[in-house]
């Protein structure tokens, strides 16, 4: 049976490989990347409200700052540092800069949930911005409910957003890649000569390891033609990317005019995100999600494929079948703004929405041990549709090709 499945396996792996679209797809992929990445990005930082940020200091100093703060909406009092704080817990304000005038001049910042260290050394920077003020500065985080977790970027939003996207274009493509190919099959009667000399569940897990073998040998085609870019714009600007590291922004935003310095801070936000990322968390996850997913969809429009007897009577099924994936993208939203809330947790749990709310949710920083019991129940999942198209296959093929006769 061993040998039976891999020769099932080769056979379909090379039979793709073969293909013209094959290896098109293959170069064009890496483009279809960096599409998907730039629209995503776009869309995020544009959908990005302003936060809003008190300022309490005298009226006659207001003038000597800025108001314009990036990422916050600033608004102004002039009152006691006990009643600046009051009206800070009440209010919508993210956070509050209280001035202490007195010998030394001192800002004391309050905030309601960890500031992104992009947006900290900006505020830190802006606050010190006049000249002849002598301005020392610490953070008091005043902790709410929910607020354990950074903000998310609009880059770890957009990261996380693109391998989503990868594991659903994965797994629609390649499943309905298995479709056709039983489809053929069937029509050609190759199918009914493959059964009699293999089980039912062995054809079935034998043609999903070949496509799969396939479409991991073009992922790591994209891999390494996407990394190719990469790897000479790090050869030739990697230098100039120290500047703007966590060691050198400080003395590089000393040497730079305002519109300089707002650069720095986006090439800043770009490398602490992508050092924050938790990156083997995203891959493992992703892969994981990548091949129970594929396992479990090949195997429903494997299924599919059987009962169809022409591509036009399949296409009603498609919808229903992918509309899991389709809503989980609907509700990213939702997922991207709370990734520990119930709704995550609960798509996560369900098996046709799990690979991409999961990588989803990995993306975002959740730990792979909130992950795993949702990984596991997808691939339990995965392991019986597997069985249950197996049994569709044999009882087809009792049946003469009919799922069901119905007796006169």
């Amino acid at each position: 049976m061993k040998s039976r499945f891999w020769i099932i396996a080769k056979r379909e792996c090379i039979l793709r490989m073969k293909k013209t679209s094959f290896w098109v797809l293959s170069l064009m992929g890496p483009v279809i990347l960096v599409l998907m990445s730039v629209v995503p990005y776009a869309i995020t930082s544009s959908l990005q409200e302003k936060k809003q940020m008190l300022m309490n200091m005298p009226q006659h100093m207001a003038q000597e700052f800025p108001l314009s703060i990036s990422n916050y909406e600033v608004h102004t009092v002039d009152t006691s540092s006990q009643e600046a704080v009051g009206l800070f817990l009440s209010g919508d304000e993210n956070v509050l800069c209280d001035l202490h005038s007195g010998k030394d001049t001192q800002w004391t910042i309050y905030t309601k949930e960890p500031l992104h260290p992009a947006d900290s050394l900006n505020i830190i920077r802006s606050l010190k911005s006049p000249a002849h003020l002598i301005v020392s500065s610490h953070v008091v985080n005043l902790k709410q409910e929910n607020s354990e977790r950074l903000s998310f970027s609009a880059l770890q939003q957009t990261i996380a957003l693109l391998a989503a996207i990868l594991v659903y274009f994965f797994l629609f493509t390649y499943s309905v890649s298995l479709l056709k190919g039983v489809m053929e099959e069937k029509s050609n009667k190759v199918m009914d000569v493959i059964l009699s000399s293999v089980s039912p569940a062995t054809w079935i897990m034998g043609k999903i390891a070949g496509v799969g073998l396939a479409s991991f040998v073009q992922f790591l085609l994209w891999i390494g033609i996407s990394y190719v870019p990469f790897y000479f714009f790090k050869r030739k600007y990697g230098t100039a990317l120290d500047t703007f590291s966590s060691a050198n922004i400080h003395t590089s935003l000393n040497y730079m005019n305002q519109a300089e310095a707002g650069q720095a801070l986006g090439w800043y936000d770009w490398l602490i995100t992508i050092d924050q990322m938790h990156w083997l968390t995203l891959c493992v996850t992703m892969v994981a999600a990548m091949v129970l997913g594929f396992i479990l969809y090949a195997a429903v429009f494997a299924i599919i494929g059987m009962i169809s007897g022409r591509e036009s009577d399949a296409q009603p099924y498609v919808l229903p079948v992918t509309s899991p994936l389709i809503f989980s993208f609907i509700t990213s939203g939702a997922v991207i703004a709370d990734p520990d809330g119930s709704m995550a947790q609960g798509l996560s749990a369900i098996p046709f929405t799990a690979p991409v709310v999961l990588t989803l949710r990995a993306g975002l920083g959740v730990p792979f041990c909130e992950l795993w019991m949702s990984m596991l129940t997808l691939g339990v999942a995965s392991a019986v549709m597997v069985v249950l198209a197996g049994k569709v296959y044999k009882r087809m093929l009792n049946n003469g090709g009919y799922l069901f006769r119905w007796k006169r």
